[in-house]
């Protein structure tokens, strides 16, 4: 099987990778000339290449192929989530990217204890990458920089009937078989994934005056990080069914 490489221009009749991206091919990896590669810019276009030559700092590829990949045209899903701490949010990231959601977004909420800077977005976005090329994703997810619990607020309720969105909350909406009481979502769907310690009641009965909707695991208090993949496999699966 093909290892799959980033490459950010995949225009020409060859690519060159270079980086951080050719250290891994070319000392971890250890691929040499005549190896196979699946690159990809992560905007949907992935080429088959091989290689041809290379340096201490660079891979070139040569082209043999590309395709550029189509978006699902039922929709995205955004995870609005308050960030845990520091290995717990790289890993979440990673597993969101895997599952296929299209953005993150870090939320402040009250009780919100981590506020990623834009360095450490820049950061993360690299285990977008190493995720993407495990999973052989050719869309990067999206990362957004921290937003205030009362802005997307705002933009859901801009947004109206053109999306669809819940709010997961232990004790909220608890059901015996979580998977059968969600609808087939067709379009944009946020998902609200709140803080260790969860969201207060004041904010809960805000995203509910808003049109959100509420959604829990019956049973258990799920973390941060477990909770947003869960629930995005759950919608994420209602979609893959429609």
């Amino acid at each position: 099987m093909s290892h799959w490489a980033y490459c950010e221009d995949l225009s020409a009749a060859t690519a060159v990778i270079g980086d951080t991206e050719a250290h891994h091919l070319l000392n971890v990896l250890r691929i040499g000339k005549g190896t196979e590669l699946i690159l990809f810019n992560g905007l949907g276009v992935v080429a088959e290449g091989v290689v041809v030559s290379s340096t201490r700092r660079d891979v070139t590829c040569q082209i043999l192929s590309r395709r550029t990949a189509a978006k699902s045209s039922k929709g995205s899903l955004t995870v609005i989530v308050a960030p845990p701490k520091a290995d717990r949010l790289k890993w979440m990231v990673e597993k969101l990217t895997e599952v296929g959601v299209d953005r993150m977004l870090m939320m402040q909420t009250q009780r919100t204890v981590v506020t990623p800077g834009d360095t450490k977005v820049d950061k993360l976005k690299a285990n977008v990458v190493a995720a993407c090329k495990q999973c052989g994703r050719p869309f990067f997810m999206e990362i957004l920089p921290l937003q205030s619990f009362a802005s997307v607020l705002n933009e859901i309720k801009a947004a109206g009937d053109q999306q669809a969105s819940w709010i997961a909350h232990p004790g909220l909406a608890a059901a015996s078989d979580q998977k059968a009481n969600l609808p087939v979502v067709q379009g944009n769907v946020n998902l609200l994934i709140g803080p260790e310690g969860g969201f207060t009641d004041q904010e809960v009965a805000q995203a509910v005056e808003a049109g959100i909707q509420p959604m829990a695991w019956p049973g258990t208090i799920l973390r941060i990080e477990t909770a947003a993949i869960v629930f995005s496999t759950l919608l994420l699966s209602r979609r893959h069914e429609s």
